[in-house]
C-alpha cells in the first residue's frame, strides 16, 4: 500500500525529535471548510490577505488597553507548564484578580499558523457549554503576539496518570472513558474534529474530572458528508486513513479515543513503536493489535470496534458508543451533568513557581500581522 507522509517525504530526524509530531498544513479544503469568521490582516506574503486599514489596527489596540484582560501586562508568567501545537504554554497569574491561568504564547512571526489559532480561539470560546472541554477565558494580541488565557486545570494529565500507576482499573477506564466521550460527541455535534487526542491533550481538574485540551489541530465546520485530507497529529494516535491520505472525518477522532481507551487499559499503545516510524505506520494500516487475556469481554469488544481499520465499521460512526455493552452501568444524563463519581482525587499542589518575573517574548516591530476579531473575553470574566 502506498504511503504519504508529510507530502511524501521522510520525516526529517528534527521533527520527530521534538515530540515526534507530525504536522502538515492541508494544501486545501475539502468540500469547502469555512474559515472566514477570522480574517488574518499582514502588509506582505499573502496575497489572500488584505493589509489592515489603519482605523481597525487603532480600535484592537485601544481596546487591549481599556479591557482588563485583554491587557498583557495584567498577566505574570509563573513557569512553563508545556508546549502546545504552537506556542508555550505557560502558569499565568491575573493579577487583578490574584486568579491562576494558563497563558498560550504563540509568535506571529511563525508561519502558517494563522488559520490553526484563530480556529483554537473559537472552539475555546465554544467550550464553555461543555464541562469537559478546556474553558478560554479570553484570547487577545500584541503586535507580535497572540495570547490564549485558558482555565488553569491544576490535576495534570491523563497521560501523567496513566504512567503513574501502569494501567488503569477497569471502573477508571469507565469512568475516564466516560467522560471523554461526553466531550468528544459535543464536540463532533459542533462540526468540530480534534484531530490530535491523546492522554497527553487530557487534562484532569482539581475534582478529578477531564477536560480536553490543546485544540490547534482542529478542524471546523465538519458537518454531515463534509471530509478533510491531510496528514497531522501524533504519531502513534494518528488513523489508518489519515496516514494513507485518504478523505476522513469525525471517525478519526473515534479511532485515537480506541488507543487512548487501549493505552489506559495496558499502559502502552496499541501500535507502539518498536523500529522505525515507517514501519509503525505500516503496521498501523495493515497490522491488528494484541488484545491481552486480562481485558474483560466488554472492554476487548469495545476496543476492537474503536480500532477498525475503515472508518465506516468504527463505533462512534455507524453506531453510538454510548449503547456498548461496556457503558451498561454508564447513566448517561449524569455523566453529562459531570454528575458521575470520579475514581481518583489528584494531587493539585503547584511547584516549581519562578521567583522572578518571566518575561513575554520580546515584542518585534518587523511583524506587522493584525487579527480581526480575535479579541474576546468570557463575559463571566470580565473585569
Amino acid at each position: 500500500m502506498a504511503l504519504v507522509l508529510l507530502s511524501g517525504q521522510e520525516i526529517p530526524k528534527e521533527e520527530k525529535e521534538k515530540k515526534e509530531k507530525i504536522y502538515e498544513e492541508e494544501k486545501k479544503d475539502i468540500h469547502g471548510e469555512a474559515d472566514g469568521k477570522h480574517k488574518l490582516k499582514k502588509r506582505s506574503r499573502s496575497p489572500d490577505n488584505s493589509p489592515a486599514d489603519g482605523r481597525n489596527q487603532k480600535k484592537i489596540r485601544e481596546e487591549a488597553e481599556t479591557t482588563l484582560p485583554l491587557n498583557i501586562s495584567n498577566y505574570r508568567l509563573l513557569k512553563q507548564l508545556g508546549e502546545g501545537n504552537f506556542g508555550k504554554v505557560m502558569l499565568a497569574s491575573y493579577v487583578i484578580k490574584d486568579q491562576l491561568v494558563a497563558v498560550k504564547i504563540i509568535e506571529k512571526k511563525r508561519e502558517n499558523i494563522f488559520k490553526f489559532v484563530t480556529r483554537e480561539a473559537s472552539v475555546l470560546q465554544l467550550a464553555d457549554r461543555c464541562p469537559f472541554l478546556c474553558r478560554g477565558m479570553a484570547t487577545f494580541q500584541t503586535q507580535s503576539l497572540m495570547l490564549l488565557v485558558l482555565e488553569y486545570i491544576s490535576g495534570g494529565t491523563l497521560d501523567d496518570l496513566i504512567k503513574s500507576r501502569g494501567r488503569l482499573t477497569s471502573d477508571q477506564i469507565l469512568f475516564y472513558s466516560s467522560e471523554l466521550a461526553v466531550g468528544l460527541k459535543f464536540l463532533h455535534a459542533n462540526g468540530i474534529v480534534h484531530r490530535d487526542l491523546k492522554p497527553e491533550n487530557i487534562l484532569v481538574d482539581e475534582d478529578g474530572h477531564l477536560k480536553i485540551a490543546d485544540f490547534g489541530l482542529v478542524c471546523t465546520n465538519m458537518f454531515g458528508s463534509k471530509t478533510r485530507r491531510g496528514i497531522c497529529g501524533t504519531p502513534g494516535y494518528i488513523p489508518p486513513e489519515v496516514l494513507s491520505n485518504k478523505k476522513y472525518n469525525s471517525g478519526a477522532d473515534w479511532w485515537s479515543f480506541g488507543v487512548t481507551l487501549y493505552e489506559m487499559a495496558t499502559g502502552t499503545l496499541p501500535f507502539p513503536r518498536t523500529g522505525t516510524e515507517q514501519e509503525q505506520v505500516e503496521r498501523i494500516i495493515g497490522g491488528e493489535p494484541e488484545y491481552p487475556e486480562f481485558l474483560s469481554t466488554e472492554l476487548r469488544d469495545l476496543l476492537q470496534q474503536l480500532l477498525k481499520k475503515k472508518a465506516v465499521q468504527r463505533l462512534g460512526v455507524y453506531s453510538d458508543i454510548c449503547d456498548h455493552p461496556f457503558y451498561s452501568t454508564i447513566d448517561w444524563v449524569e455523566a453529562e451533568r459531570r454528575g458521575l463519581l470520579p475514581p481518583v482525587i489528584p494531587t493539585t499542589s503547584v511547584k516549581g513557581l519562578s521567583e522572578e518575573n518571566i518575561p513575554f517574548p520580546e515584542e518585534d516591530p518587523s511583524v506587522t500581522h493584525m487579527v480581526s476579531d480575535f479579541n474576546y473575553v468570557d463575559p463571566s470574566w470580565q473585569g
